[in-house]
C-alpha cells in the first residue's frame, strides 16, 4: 500500500524518472525551484532525486525545514547535514580544511566524530554552531561555504518546505530574514558550485514578496510538479491491487480516477486506495465500482475524511494573514462556493 500523506520512496515511488531526469539536467546550470500545491508529491520526487544523485556518486544532503524560525537555524541545519554526509567525512582534505580554515570552525569539530560517538558530537556541534552563528551568521556561512566551495567539485543540497521556513523567520524578524533572502541569493550565484533544489508551493512567491522581493528567488529555475499521467495512475492502483493480492479490473482502476478527479494527485489516489482497504477490512466486502463509491462518498467526503484535507485549512490560516483575517475568510467562502458547483 502507498503511504498517505508521507513521502514515497523504494518500491512505492512510481513514475516520477522523466521529472527527475529533467531536473538533474537543469541542474548542471542552475539551482531549481520546485512548484506545486500540497500534496502533488514534491517531496517524493525531492527523495528520488537525492537518491539519484547519489547513486551519480554525488554529494547530496536532505533538509526538512518546516521547523526553522531563524537563518542561523536554517544554516545550522545545512552545516550539520553536511557534517553528517559520509563522503563529506571521507573527503579528508575537506575535513583537515574545515578544522583549519577558521578559528570558530576549528573550535566547533576538534573533536573526532569516532571518538565520541556521532550523536554526541552533533548534539555539541549543533550547539555550539548556532550559539557562534548569532554573533554574526553572515561572515561565518561566508567561510565556510567559501571553504566547501573550493575544496569540492559539486554539492547539492536539497530542501524541502522552504516557502514555510521564510514565512516563520519573517515572523521571528521581517528584518533579518530580508538580509537572509539576499545574502542566500548572492551564495546561489558566486559559489558555483553549490546547487540548490528547494520545494515551494504555490505560495512562495507570496511569501517572498513583502520581504525582500520576488527578486532573491528569481534566479532559481522554475519546474512545475503536475499530477500522475492518467496511464501512470492506473498503473499505481493496479500495482496496489497486485501487493494486496486483491483482483484488479481496468474498470475499477477508472472507477477510482473518476472518484479522484484530474489532475490524478498522488495524494488523493492514496487516500481513496487506503480508504477501500479499510473498508474491505472492516466489511469483507469484494471491492467493486460500488464499494468504491460508498468510499468515496462516507470516508473521503463524509465526517471521517476530514482529517485528510484539515492541512489545507490549517495553511489558508498560515499564508492568508493580511486585512485582520479576511482573506483566509475570503479563501475559505471561494473554495466553499466552487465545491457546492457542478462543472461539466
Amino acid at each position: 500500500m502507498i503511504p498517505v500523506g508521507s513521502p514515497a520512496i523504494g518500491d512505492d515511488f512510481f513514475d516520477r524518472e522523466d521529472e527527475i531526469s529533467q531536473i538533474i539536467s537543469i541542474l548542471e546550470k542552475d539551482s531549481v525551484l520546485l512548484i506545486a500545491p500540497r500534496r502533488f508529491g514534491k517531496t517524493s520526487i525531492m527523495r528520488g532525486l537525492e537518491k539519484e544523485l547519489l547513486n551519480k556518486d554525488k554529494i547530496s544532503i536532505f533538509l526538512e525545514v518546516e521547523d526553522v524560525y531563524a537563518p542561523q537555524r536554517f544554516l545550522s541545519e545545512i552545516f550539520m547535514a553536511l557534517v553528517e554526509n559520509e563522503r563529506i567525512r571521507k573527503k579528508t582534505k575537506l575535513v583537515h580544511a574545515l578544522r583549519k580554515g577558521t578559528k570558530w570552525i576549528k573550535e566547533n569539530i576538534r573533536e573526532n566524530i569516532e571518538e565520541i560517538g556521532i550523536s554526541e558530537f552533533k548534539v555539541k556541534l549543533r550547539r555550539n554552531i548556532e550559539e557562534d552563528l548569532k554573533k554574526d551568521w553572515m561572515e561565518r556561512s561566508r567561510q565556510i561555504f567559501e571553504i566547501i566551495g573550493k575544496e569540492t567539485s559539486e554539492v547539492y543540497i536539497v530542501i524541502d518546505e522552504f516557502p514555510v521556513a521564510i514565512k516563520n523567520m519573517s515572523k521571528a524578524d521581517k528584518t533579518e530574514t530580508e538580509k537572509f533572502l539576499h545574502w542566500f541569493r548572492k551564495l546561489r550565484q558566486l559559489n558555483r558550485n553549490l546547487r540548490f533544489i528547494a520545494g515551494g508551493s504555490v505560495s512562495i512567491d507570496r511569501v517572498v514578496r513583502d520581504v525582500g522581493g520576488v527578486t532573491t528567488i528569481n534566479d532559481f529555475k522554475r519546474f512545475r510538479i503536475g499530477g500522475f499521467q492518467r496511464e501512470a495512475a492506473l498503473g499505481v492502483i493496479e500495482k496496489v491491487f497486485r501487493d494486496e493480492v486483491w483482483n484488479y479490473e481496468t474498470a475499477l482502476g477508472e472507477k477510482i480516477l473518476e472518484c479522484v478527479g484530474e489532475a490524478y494527485i498522488p495524494y488523493f489516489v492514496a487516500v481513496m486506495l487506503s480508504g477501500i482497504k479499510e473498508e474491505k477490512i472492516l466489511k469483507g466486502n469484494e471491492i467493486n465500482e460500488d464499494l468504491i463509491e460508498t468510499v468515496y462518498n462516507f470516508r473521503i467526503l463524509g465526517n471521517e475524511g476530514k482529517y485528510y484535507f484539515e492541512h489545507y485549512f490549517q495553511r489558508l490560516k498560515i499564508f492568508y494573514t493580511g486585512m485582520a483575517g479576511m482573506e483566509e475568510k475570503a479563501a475559505k467562502t471561494i473554495l466553499r462556493k466552487v465545491c457546492s458547483q457542478d462543472y461539466y
